[in-house]
């Protein structure tokens, strides 16, 4: 059964040079001709659009693709902007024509692939309602709560490694509101800080949520 990480070895063997892109960075942007996806090996990547106010949608970590809703699209132009966010980002680039070839040569990668591509789909809608109709306090909230993986929406606590920086991005708002907003649900016990990780209250969240 081909996982993630079989084709990372993939990948290795057919493309063993790397392209790295230094912070703040562009990778792709948002009507560029779409030439192939981009495999992270290193760092976490910011994906915007420009009909978002640039707000990012989400961020691509290690083992995840970037332009793949491009690609299934059959688009001849990427449909997000790429940014290289925090210490640096290392990456595979695998031109479209070989991306075809490696979905058709191992048929549960494919499978994989597209299960990764309608979960994002998901994500995407839930972010852009989000936007759309909420104020920066309900946006924060939930955006820790998509945050929050699959297999833990029903725990009571759960853990989460994002920092400020990106909290900031994800809501659209600054640093320094962030900071205020993780303050006051300290205090009524949402949240607590844990070194550079954030302890979710997930009941009490999702209660305030609801109300």
């Amino acid at each position: 059964m081909e996982s993630l990480v079989s084709i990372e070895r993939i990948l290795k063997d057919k493309y063993e040079s790397k392209t790295y892109f230094s912070v703040n960075e562009s990778i792709f942007n948002e009507g560029d001709e779409l030439t192939g996806i981009y495999f992270i090996k290193k760092g976490k990547v910011k994906v915007t659009r420009s009909a978002k106010n640039k707000i990012a949608m989400w961020f691509a970590n290690p083992m995840e693709f970037i332009g793949l809703s491009s690609f299934f699209n059959d688009s001849e132009n990427y449909s997000f902007s790429t940014i290289a966010f925090g210490g640096g980002v290392d990456t595979v680039f695998i031109p479209t024509n070989d991306f075809k070839k490696l979905l058709n040569d191992y048929p549960t990668f494919k499978k994989d692939i597209i299960q990764i591509l309608c979960d994002r789909i998901n994500y995407t809608r839930n972010r852009i309602c989000n936007i759309k109709s909420q104020n920066i306090k309900e946006r924060f909230l939930n955006t820790i709560l998509l945050l929050v993986g699959k297999e833990e929406v029903n725990k009571t606590k759960v853990k989460i490694s994002f920092s400020v920086d990106e909290l900031s991005e994800l809501t659209g708002t600054s640093k320094q509101y962030i900071k205020k907003l993780i303050t006051e649900f300290q205090r009524k016990k949402l949240l607590e800080i844990k070194g550079d990780k954030l302890i979710i209250n997930l009941t009490e969240l999702k209660s305030l949520i609801s109300n």
